[in-house]
């Protein structure tokens, strides 16, 4: 199953959702990969430090370089999730034709809710963030078996 996190910037909570799930799904041997990318983000820029701190006692996110959402990576997705309602419904607008196979992290979870976006907030946000984000994952998971 390929995965597409999508949020604003891809420096923050995507790539940590894109980590985050990569790990998980190795130690669970399940067969996942996953990506992310940003709806309005310029190609190469660097992850987070603080997004980056705050998953690194599960994975190395350091060399993650945000990209741009494109057609070519929703088409190679089997599941596309923005990571709030915001970023579903720009996808909705723009994809009208994939609405089967986007949806919120929040909604696989089972949850609906949105992961509130750190962007220039403090190490602690961002520990909050990344947690949350875990937390959804896990849930996400589980839903797949």
């Amino acid at each position: 199953m390929n995965i597409l996190f999508v949020c604003t910037g891809n420096t923050c909570r995507s790539p940590m959702a894109e980590g985050l799930l990569r790990a998980m799904a190795a130690k669970e041997d399940k067969d996942i990969v996953t990506l992310s990318a940003g709806l309005f983000t310029a190609p190469g820029g660097r992850v987070s430090p603080y997004a980056e701190k705050a998953v690194k006692d599960v994975v190395d996110i350091s060399q993650h370089q945000s990209r741009p959402l494109t057609k070519a990576l929703l088409d190679a997705a089997d599941l596309v999730l923005g990571l709030s309602s915001d970023h579903k419904n720009v996808l909705l607008r723009q994809f009208p034709d994939m609405k089967d196979k986007i949806m919120t992290l929040g909604e696989w979870a089972g949850t609906n809710e949105d992961v509130p976006d750190p962007f220039g907030g403090t190490q602690e946000e961002y520990n909050e963030c990344a947690s949350q984000i875990k937390t959804l994952l896990t849930q996400g998971l589980a839903n797949l078996k």
